[in-house]
């Protein structure tokens, strides 16, 4: 395991998992947020960051699987087949709503707690909404991922990673995940 790319819906872990295996790995971790928007101004909170285009994102997406180690995360499907194709894992955590719906309320109170601007209460209820939708929407066109992050869903993803069904992990629950770090050391 050197090349790994987390996916997921919004709530499920993906940063966390990416960064605990980033550091067991001693490989760099790449936060596809910070590929998929930028930020309007030096210290701009997130909830203002604006979408990059998607022929920029998919060039990043082809630069970084030439290094020789890294993982990744994201929810992104689409542009970010040049990480797929190059992972030799991918782990999917597909949890279910009524754990990632808190923890992306419990994320966004201990920011806003700990004195953080990156979450708004529009965003907040933006993202919980998606991480209660990610499961019910349907499955995405290209031309729709390429319209709006939103489009991304449970069904668009199981179509996106078919292809790399020999390499994957799809985590459904907290003990699969405990699984995929302890594989790892």
């Amino acid at each position: 395991m050197r090349r790994v790319l987390v996916v997921g819906g919004p709530g499920t872990g993906k940063t966390t998992l990416a960064r605990r295996l980033s550091a067991t790995l001693d490989v760099p971790h790449h936060d596809l947020d910070r590929i998929a928007y930028e930020p309007t101004a030096p210290d701009a909170p997130f909830w203002q960051w604006t979408r990059v285009p998607a022929e920029r994102r998919l060039v990043a997406a082809q630069i970084l699987p030439a290094t020789a180690g890294w993982v990744a995360d994201g929810l992104y499907a689409g542009w970010t087949a040049p990480l797929r194709d190059a992972a030799d894992t991918v782990v999917w955590l597909d949890l279910p709503a009524f754990v990632a719906v808190p923890r992306v309320l419990r994320r966004a109170a201990v920011h806003r707690l700990r004195g953080g601007d990156d979450w708004d209460l529009a965003s907040i209820r933006r993202v919980a909404r998606g991480a209660r939708a990610y499961r019910t929407r349907p499955a995405a066109t290209p031309a729709d991922l390429a319209a709006r992050d939103s489009a991304n869903s449970t069904r668009t993803l199981a179509l996106f990673l078919a292809s790399s069904e020999s390499r994957l992990i799809r985590c459904r629950s907290a003990a699969d995940v405990r699984a995929v770090l302890s594989c790892s050391r």
